[in-house]
């Protein structure tokens, strides 16, 4: 009798979890009709060429796939392999190799920036400089100048990174303190080239080759590059404005803030070592860049925004847009979820946030 009742107990069991597996695979499928009809349509009233979109679902990748072409000419269909700049998601990946050197001993979060740069120094001002922290840097909390980058259509005119912190190389691009830090959130680039510079000067090393080396290796995203060389653009989407003419591809002093290209394929590998063990950070160590303090409360973290208006459930992550791109990276930490989007135009933003809302309508009926 008790033989029958486990076998009968296993049948049931079975078919439980069958039932709930065909009605995850349904309601998955009815989330990629949604994403078919929505995403070529959007794409097409907003003149953007392509798109690439991932949906992570409990740590499973459930939909990824691309729209519309990377290279309009060519008749070059965008892939979960074709290069976007990312624009200031860019941010998230500088507080990851930040936290990597706290956690190897070089630096500390809450030691004035200064101490750790000898080539370039804040201009003098009312406020107090020793305030300006890592950990603020990170937070957005320091009181800097410099909101975004605007990039440079030519490699012959990119200069140092301290002649773009003085503002040599573009007068807007100086950074100064313009509050008291630890006084107001206020969204800042500068403060992260400021940790561009950090991260050269302690390591002896380029920013770009830091983070290939201690970020970018480890989690084997071996297509993405702060470096934009010929390997990385020979599968990057072309860039288009708002009337989706070709521009060209702008590069960046401050690649820390905003100068990162990467693929659908490698920030799926970032996501998915986001919610688990990975060679490059502790779980402490994630668990503190996504938490924001008081002060930054409903905004940032570190180097990762925080943001609830989509639904009741918490999305961490980061927003980036540069001239021709538009992307999107939001996590749901709690349920191990998210949704990735890169596209390749100007007016991206509408097709992003359209796509946004269609998944999170999805993700929180489940």
């Amino acid at each position: 009798m008790k033989t029958l009742i486990t076998i009968i107990t296993i049948i049931t069991t079975a078919l439980s979890t069958l039932s709930v597996n065909a009605q995850m695979a349904s309601s998955e499928k009815e989330l990629l009709i949604t994403l078919d009809e929505n995403t070529p349509k959007a794409l097409k009233e907003n003149q953007v060429p392509g798109l690439a979109i991932a949906i992570i679902e409990n740590e499973k990748v459930i939909i990824k796939k691309g729209y519309g072409y990377a290279d309009v000419d060519g008749k070059i269909a965008v892939t979960s392999e074709t290069g976007f700049n990312i624009g200031s998601i860019s941010k998230m990946f500088t507080a990851w190799g930040i936290m990597k050197m706290v956690e190897d001993g070089k630096i500390d979060l809450d030691t004035p920036a200064s101490t750790y740069i000898t080539k370039w120094e804040l201009p003098a001002s009312e406020f107090d400089a020793n305030k300006v922290t890592i950990r603020n840097l990170l937070q957005h909390t320091a009181g800097l100048s410099v909101h975004g980058y605007n990039g440079y259509e030519s490699t012959k005119e990119l200069t140092s990174i301290t002649k773009s912190l003085s503002g040599t190389s573009r007068e807007e691009e100086a950074v100064t303190l313009i509050i008291e830090p630890e006084s107001k959130w206020q969204y800042s680039g500068g403060g992260y080239t400021i940790l561009q510079l950090v991260i050269e000067e302690v390591t002896g090393e380029t920013f770009a080759d830091y983070m290939q080396k201690n970020i970018f290796k480890p989690l084997k995203m071996n297509h993405t590059s702060f470096t934009i060389d010929k390997k990385i653009l020979k599968k990057s989407s072309k860039a288009y404005d708002e009337e989706a003419k070709e521009i060209p591809i702008r590069r960046f002093n401050a690649q820390a803030a905003a100068g990162l290209h990467t693929t659908l394929d490698d920030l799926i590998l970032f996501a998915l070592a986001s919610y688990s063990k990975n060679p490059v950070l502790s779980e402490k160590s994630i668990e503190l860049l996504i938490s924001p303090t008081e002060l930054s409360k409903g905004n940032y973290g570190m180097g990762y925004m925080e943001m609830n208006r989509f639904g009741d459930f918490t999305l961490h992550g980061h927003g980036g847009s540069n001239e021709g791109w538009h992307a999107g990276f939001m996590l749901d930490f709690e349920s191990r979820s998210g949704i990735i989007i890169l596209t390749n135009g100007s007016s991206g933003r509408n097709v992003l946030f359209g796509n946004m809302k269609d998944w999170a309508q999805w993700h929180g009926s489940h």
